[in-house]
């Protein structure tokens, strides 16, 4: 499915014609929605499932094609209801704000927009074992996450595209993270690494000009 979206995407990126005036960008409006697949540490990859990831922000973009931006971003983990045997249910979420470097450049009616995203966070968990505790965990944490966008303009303001990204989170993923007293499948080395997350979705920018 994945390989038809991609080859009818560069087929109409194709049928667009290359005589057209370059697009250059200047403020924009960015949304997106994708799914993380987590990578470590490896209870959090086993023990959750990334059900979606929302970012939203403005970006404004330089003669030089140096973009400057700033945003927020929410994800939800859910636990994998099948991967444990103590009764855990419920999930987790992270929640931040971000400010973002790169660059954005059009080719034609393609465009080109990567950069790193640098922000704060925050870890709500809202698995059952909490509840049942009375208790609301919340962790702080900081991350950075390389980003890469290819996307197709629509109109003279709109374009939609194909977003991925890998977010690193300086967080080491706990047992009281979800209320419980230990991992004991795991072997604490194991534990013992940061958060990650590979993220694949689909994108919105709306343009407020262009030069």
């Amino acid at each position: 499915m994945k390989r038809i979206i991609f080859v009818c995407f560069i087929l109409l990126a194709a049928n667009v014609s290359a005589q057209q005036e370059e697009f250059q960008p200047m403020g924009s409006f960015k949304a997106e929605i994708g799914l993380a697949n987590n990578i470590s540490n490896i209870a959090f990859r086993d023990l959750m499932q990334g059900l979606f990831n929302v970012t939203a922000g403005y970006q404004y973009t330089l003669p030089s094609s140096l973009s400057l931006g700033a945003g927020i971003r929410w994800n939800y983990f859910a636990v994998n209801e099948f991967k444990n045997n103590v009764d855990l249910a419920g999930g987790v979420h992270f929640g931040g704000a971000y400010g973002k470097i790169g660059i954005e450049k059009f080719y034609g009616q393609i465009g080109i927009d990567a950069g790193i995203r640098l922000g704060y966070n925050m870890l709500f968990s809202t698995t059952n074992k909490c509840s049942a505790t009375g208790g609301l965990v919340t962790d702080e944490n900081f991350f950075f996450e390389p980003v890469f966008n290819i996307g197709l303009l629509a109109t003279e303001n709109t374009s939609f595209y194909l977003t991925t990204s890998l977010a690193f989170h300086n967080l080491k993923f706990e047992p009281r993270h979800v209320c419980e007293p230990a991992f004991t499948a795991y072997d604490i080395d194991r534990l013992d690494r940061i958060t990650t997350y590979f993220v694949v979705g689909f994108g919105y920018s709306y343009y407020f000009g262009k030069k």
